[in-house]
């Protein structure tokens, strides 16, 4: 049997507390406890008692930066009263790697260290358990079919890999009640009938574990085949409760603690999230527990919602779970958006018959061994931070949780920094464990951490505490050089009692004042009492002034979108201390370059290597009227393709034999693989998966090629390497112009174009006068005027009728007769 070995990684973990100030100085010196001190990345902490220091210059300053210590030394502190707790690692469990075979490997070196606050190896013939979790609604029968002939096909392209392998089988319809499942008895007995044998389907079920983790690959191909296929109402399935099952029933799956896990999730429809249950009148939340009867059965499938998407996306990580979405290309855009969302996910696409299943697989677990990524169950007081070189040994140190292009014998790098970003108010919370792995496998580097948040001295029975003590007149207890007064008391000495305010004493004026330069006690913000500033209240009760001469506040710092270090850090002594990830004036600035390295891109290189990061956001180059751009810098306007004007000389120069290469006679530059073929096919889809880019580009004599080049992430550092290049046979030549044709017969055509449009207006003007002298002729011929009239004239009388008047003779006898 052939045996594989994988890639070996080995972690170096360091941490780091490290924080900038602009005024580090005012900063330590404002705090009044040991405590208070050490809990301030590169604080310092004397313990000198205060009758030991009477004789001294000046007020001592207990607070100061670890580099004033070293530059003043004594003459600041006694060298065994300075407080430093530094930063610890022990390491508690380091096996050697081991590869083993017969013998569980160990990949990751060291396995246990602690930490006071404040690095793994791929073995041989590794464990590998498949379980291909399926969708046996009506409409997958055929999948079923030629997945059971699959079996043989599947664990023999998997040895190749790992002999060490297990396969497993399950299978989902969907809830078996309304409005998910037809109710009615008949349907609840056979809800369909299969379309190949006409035969009634079986009964619907949520979900059933057919076949437990096994070595046995014709019990496999048995089981799929007596696998039922049942039928449900609605579109959406059940596969988010078929796939927490398979994921929480370790024991009844029979998933083994070290090997690397697998599951196949085949479907050609959506699924069912949390809330539609409601539907079903399901109200009670998904539990995340196993429950599975003897038959293999999920019992609790009426009686809990369905999971939701963050719920599996957690499991899967707790789990290790490596998840590869087998769907039809048709609820390809569905799934991805469901990959997305759960870590260790991918999706690939299945033909009708399922016949690329077994290379599906076996290419989705070579990227899955090809490709490292570090993941961490940090709490959020622990920033954790991974940088890399992966294969490039001399290459930049660069912000990464991920490197790819892993082969036969590599090794990896990873530093780790953890960064501890506040002390918790619970002492009990000062002690924390933590676990780095590389995400799908489970083994993992457990970090026990101690977070230093408090001085020995200040814990009653420790050396440097003394109750009672005379230093403090007896009024209080002697902590790490200062007097914690009892109640009714204060001052240095815990000298004044009840609210004395002592400001008559010049010597107390003097100790409310940082120097002698200034008149103001208690920087104007506080009243003195006893040689102690008692510092103003503000009407804000979460605006305080602190330190040890009021010199401090919570509220001065630089806003930023109108919050106080723009609600990304906290304001101390007027500076803002950012949280974990961001720096600046105001904290608006990105302190990683993890953001400008494309995700799941060709590129892991920082802003596509055409720019710089700065605040976390890529600012692109220009040069040579080369300007780049996008969000990684990772588009080119004037770069057709990206690469084409990169690959093009060469492409040119081995095609066709002409452009500058060939001029110069440097083809034998150019170490690309070019293949010629009659037509460049685009597929879009195709070319979308593979990356890549087709180039129309112009070059000698006019003419222009068609070439398509393909990309990979691969090389040291997951660089980008050229895969392969396919040019045109023919190039598209333009025809030389006849610039003399041209010129006489734009000419000719001006000159005819001219006398055609004198022509035509001579001919219409023609018309018209013609038009208007017939007119003319037919007035004057038709004009019959009188020479004895004036047809001017006009008489001067007018004549009216009477219309009462008859001019009618019979009219007027008959008016006689009356």
């Amino acid at each position: 049997m052939t045996r594989w070995t994988l890639y070996f990684f080995w972690i170096q973990l360091f941490s780091l507390v490290l924080c900038e100030y602009k005024d580090s100085e005012s900063l330590c010196a404002s705090r009044e406890t040991c405590s208070d001190c050490l809990r301030t990345p590169r604080c310092v902490w004397c313990s000198t008692r205060v009758s030991d220091h009477q004789n001294a210059n000046g007020p001592l300053v207990r607070c100061v930066t670890r580099e004033k210590l070293l530059k003043e030394g004594d003459y600041w502190c006694r060298t065994s009263d300075v407080i430093d707790e530094a930063n610890r690692m022990i390491m508690l469990e380091n096996r050697a790697l081991s590869s083993t075979k017969g013998t569980d490997p160990v990949q990751v070196q060291p396995q246990k260290i602690q930490l006071r606050l404040r690095r793994g190896n791929q073995a041989e013939d590794y464990q590998v358990d498949l379980y291909y979790l399926m969708d046996l609604s009506a409409s997958m029968e055929s999948y079923r079919d030629h997945l059971s002939e699959l079996g043989v096909q599947l664990a023999e392209a998997m040895r190749k890999l790992t002999s060490n392998f297990r396969l497993g089988f399950g299978s989902f319809v969907d809830k078996v009640v309304l409005p998910m499942t037809n109710t009615q008895l008949e349907k609840l007995i056979s809800p369909c009938v299969l379309k190949k044998s006409g035969k009634p389907c079986a009964s619907p079920y949520g979900y059933k574990n057919q076949m437990p983790l096994t070595e046995n690959i014709t019990l496999f191909k048995t089981r799929v085949q007596e696998a039922p296929v049942s039928g449900n109402l609605d579109s959406p399935e059940g596969g988010l409760d078929a796939m927490m099952q398979a994921m929480v029933c370790t024991e009844e799956i029979g998933w083994r603690q070290n090997a690397r896990r697998l599951i196949i999730f085949s479907t050609d429809a959506s699924y069912h999230i949390a809330g539609d249950g409601k539907l079903a009148g399901i109200i009670e939340p998904n539990d995340c527990l196993c429950h599975l009867d003897e038959q293999g059965f999920y019992t609790y499938s009426t009686l809990q919602d369905y999971p939701s998407i963050s719920q599996i996306n957690k499991v899967a990580r707790e789990h290790d779970m490596n998840i590869i979405f087998a769907v039809p290309g048709h609820k390809k855009d569905t799934y991805q958006l469901l990959s997305r969302s759960i870590s260790g996910s991918r999706i690939g696409i299945i033909g009708q018959k399922s016949q690329n299943v077994v290379a599906l697989v076996s290419g989705e677990y070579e990227k899955l061994v090809n490709c490292i990524t570090m993941t961490d169950n940090a709490p959020d007081i622990i920033d954790v931070k991974y940088f890399s070189r992966c294969l490039d040994k001399n290459g930049e140190l660069t912000e990464r949780q991920e490197c790819g292009g892993l082969r036969v014998g590599n090794v990896v790098d990873f530093e780790v920094v953890l960064q501890v970003t506040e002390c918790p108010e619970n002492p009990k919370e000062w002690r924390k464990s933590m676990q780095i792995k590389p995400r799908g496998i489970n083994e993992s580097l457990t970090i026990e951490v101690e977070i230093v948040c408090d001085c020995p001295c200040e814990r009653p029975g420790y050396p440097g505490h003394t109750a009672a003590a005379e230093d403090c007149r007896g009024n209080g207890s002697l902590v790490c050089g200062i007097c914690s007064c009892n109640d009714g008391f204060y001052g240095k000495q815990c000298e004044c009692v009840g609210n004395a305010d002592g400001a008559e004493n010049a010597a107390a004026m003097v100790d409310c004042k940082p120097n002698n330069e200034t008149t103001e006690t208690c920087s104007g913000r506080g009243v003195c009492k006893c040689g102690m500033c008692e510092c103003i209240k503000r009407s804000n009760p979460q605006e305080v002034f602190y330190g040890k001469y009021c010199d401090c506040d919570n509220f001065s710092c630089k806003r930023s979108g109108g919050l106080v270090c723009g609600g990304r850090g906290k304001c101390e002594c007027g500076t803002c201390n950012c949280l974990p990830g961001w720096g600046g004036e105001t904290c608006d600035c990105k302190e990683t370059n993890s953001t400008c390295t494309p995700i799941n891109g060709q590129s892991t290189e920082i802003c596509s290597g055409h720019g710089d990061c700065i605040c976390g956001s890529c600012h692109c180059h220009e040069k040579d009227n080369i300007r780049y751009s996008g969000q990684y810098c990772e588009e080119c306007p004037t770069c057709p393709g990206q690469r084409c004007e990169e690959l093009k000389n060469c492409v040119e120069c081995m095609a066709y034999n002409s452009g500058p290469l060939a001029e110069d006679g440097k083809c034998d530059q150019c170490l690309h693989q070019i293949d010629i073929v009659d037509k460049v096919v685009e597929d879009l889809e195709k070319d979308l998966e593979s990356g890549a880019r087709v180039c129309r580009t112009p070059g000698d004599a006019g003419c222009t090629f068609v070439f398509k080049y393909e990309y990979y992430r691969g090389g040291t550092g997951g660089d980008i390497k050229i895969f392969k290049i396919q040019a045109e046979k023919e190039r598209t030549c333009s025809v030389p112009i006849n610039a003399l044709g041209v010129a006489v017969g734009l000419i000719v055509s001006t000159v005819i174009i001219g006398l055609l449009i004198l022509l035509i207006w001579k001919i219409l003007t023609s018309i018209h006068d013609k038009r208007e002298y017939a007119k003319f002729e037919r007035e004057r011929v038709l004009a019959k005027w009188d020479r004895g009239d004036n047809p001017l004239y006009k008489q001067a009388t007018t004549t009216f009728s009477n219309p009462m008047y008859n001019e009618n003779p019979d009219v007027h006898e008959n008016d006689d007769c009356n």
